[in-house]
């Protein structure tokens, strides 16, 4: 169905977008706020909404419909500035600040959007009406299943958020090893083992600096990729740390062409190193490592219902979460999940899961039996 909005200039008629009745309505209190629509500039544009120089009154996501006649692709220069920067800057400080300003805000923020798993990834829906704990909980189990992880078993959880999958693990006696570098994420996930007595534990250590004592049995990433551009370092880690026939799981967003975040997204939501997950040229790194590729799955329409439902839930608390972290940064969330929302609708981004295998050249595969 196409897009029903009524748009209210700050002078002059309403423009009306589509059929009636509208879904929502776009009202502009400024004239600079309205020539941001009337020029396509995304950037202005959303911080006119940030700064409510813009208001919607209706559903957000009809609004979001917007984007497709805007410019939202980073320009060559922000492309370029990130490249020079990653390549030959500090890269543990570039991606401590770009982790610290999205993950370091109070845990408070995020839980009252989030389902009981606290997944910053997306579930395995069967249906759109799912309930959301339940495709996290789906996710988890097969994430459980296809690596074959039993009581005992020793995972490392690179990027483990607010502990979700390690604690879903732990729960069967699985031990997890969790690293992060975000210190709210640390201390949460750290009081999280100690209160559950979890057969797990948690590190506050870089990637680039994780040296494990031993080999793991299998690894997960839920979400972290997006902040690990350098595929080819990962693949190494992940080879080297994984004992033979160990396995690993990822999950992620991608897109077909440009990677780099838009300028919203990069200003006020990710900074930094995150970027969309680049496919061909994770197959290939991994693939170079001696990692074997067991399924790549798309699962996009999964990701446009969870993200769908961490805004709607966000929608449902944003008062109390206004009041107590600010309108803008509450705005600027919905911004990001709404907007995730279209794009992964519209299939402008992706999402995929993939599982993977470490077999060393010399371990011969099994032929049928006699």
């Amino acid at each position: 169905m196409g897009v029903r909005l009524l748009i209210e200039p700050p002078e002059g008629a309403p423009i009306r977008v589509g059929q009636a009745p509208e879904r929502a309505k776009v009202v502009f209190t400024t004239r600079a706020a309205f020539r941001s629509l009337v020029r396509g500039d995304h950037l202005a544009l959303a911080e006119a909404y940030l700064h409510c120089d813009v208001d919607v009154r209706g559903n957000l996501s009809e609004a979001m419909r917007v984007a497709e006649v805007l410019d939202l692709e980073a320009s060559m220069l922000a492309k370029l500035s990130f490249a020079l920067r990653y390549r030959f800057g500090d890269r543990r400080r570039f991606q401590q600040h770009s982790i610290a300003f999205h993950y370091d805000r109070p845990v408070d923020f995020f839980l009252p959007w989030f389902e009981r798993w606290r997944s910053y990834s997306h579930g395995f829906y069967q249906s759109p009406s799912d309930d959301s704990a339940q495709a996290q909980a789906r996710k988890f189990q097969y994430a459980i299943d296809a690596l074959e992880l039993a009581p005992g078993m020793r995972v490392l959880d690179i990027g483990a958020g607010w502990g979700g999958f390690l604690e879903y693990a732990g729960r069967q006696g699985i031990s997890v090893h969790g690293i992060t570098i975000s210190e709210q994420q640390h201390r949460f996930v750290r009081e999280l083992v100690r209160d559950h007595q979890l057969p797990c534990a948690v590190e506050k250590v870089d990637l680039v600096d994780f040296r494990p004592e031993r080999a793991f049995d299998a690894i997960v990433m839920m979400g972290s990729l997006e902040h690990l551009p350098d595929y080819e370092f990962v693949a190494r880690f992940v080879s080297s740390s994984l004992a033979p026939g160990g396995g690993v799981y990822a999950d992620f967003c991608s897109q077909r062409e440009s990677f780099q975040v838009g300028a919203f997204m990069r200003r006020y939501v990710w900074p930094g190193t995150a970027r969309y997950v680049n496919v061909p040229r994770l197959l290939d790194a991994w693939l170079r490592a001696g990692l074997d590729i067991e399924e790549l799955v798309d699962d996009t329409a999964s990701y446009a219902h969870t993200v769908r439902d961490w805004a709607n839930r966000l929608e449902g608390t944003r008062e109390d979460l206004a009041s107590k972290f600010g309108e803008q940064s509450v705005r600027a969330f919905l911004l990001y999940l709404w907007g995730s929302h279209h794009f992964l609708q519209h299939r402008r981004t992706q999402a995929y899961h993939l599982v993977a295998r470490f077999r060393p050249a010399t371990e011969a595969i099994e032929g049928p039996r006699r």
